[in-house]
């Protein structure tokens, strides 16, 4: 009879923290775990874009579109660049596609930068094929330019800014004229839904 009451002691002590441990276990869960489900919020979290994307737009380009130009312009100019005759500053370009016809390709429009391209009076705008022909070369053209929302011969009419005023250009059936400082002055104000590109804010590409 001595030996069962230490027993019965220690039985009674293991109950005890037995007991102890799991209420604490269970106010534990409660405070971390038991959430209500119509109070969890759940946060999307975007995945990271690759570091090498480049955002593409009409104003900005795709690759191919990009490397055409590239391979344009070096052609273009190859006289003056083995003669190291355009600066770091004029190989720079910004570039534009639109469809100015009924063809189902985009023409391309390079703004040129630079003291080798730029003066007082604007830029040289170069309008290239889909394929990467010479269209029109722009002189003296400000930023943006305008897609008018009129056409002529079937081809969309520009408004460019040149020599402090719009300008509205015209195709001839062949191209655009060159000079847009001698055409006529466009007196309306430019409609806010016309297309335009070329602005000074566009992505910029070294060539």
């Amino acid at each position: 009879m001595k030996i069962i009451y230490p027993i019965v002691g220690l039985l009674g002590t293991v109950l005890f923290f037995s007991c102890t441990s799991d209420k604490r276990g269970t106010n534990k869960n409660d405070d971390t775990v038991a959430v209500p489900s119509d109070t969890t919020a759940t946060t999307m979290i975007p995945a990271p874009a690759p570091t090498n994307s480049i955002p593409y737009s009409d104003s900005t380009g795709n690759e191919k579109t990009v490397n055409l130009v590239k391979a344009s312009l070096a052609e273009m100019f190859k006289d003056e660049l083995s003669k190291k005759l355009i600066d770091e500053q004029s190989r720079k370009f910004r570039l534009f596609e639109h469809n100015l016809n009924k063809d189902p390709e985009k023409e391309i429009f390079v703004g040129l930068t630079g003291s080798n391209f730029c003066g007082s009076g604007g830029c040289t705008v170069l309008l290239l094929s889909a394929k990467g022909a010479l269209i029109t070369r722009f002189t003296v053209t400000g930023s943006p330019i305008l897609v008018a929302d009129t056409k002529t011969k079937g081809w969309n009419d520009l408004i460019l800014h040149s020599d402090g005023k719009d300008h509205l250009i015209k195709f001839d059936g062949k191209t655009y004229p060159s000079n847009p400082s001698i055409q006529p002055v466009y007196t309306s104000n430019p409609s806010q839904t016309l297309v335009k590109g070329l602005e000074d804010s566009d992505q910029l590409y070294t060539w």
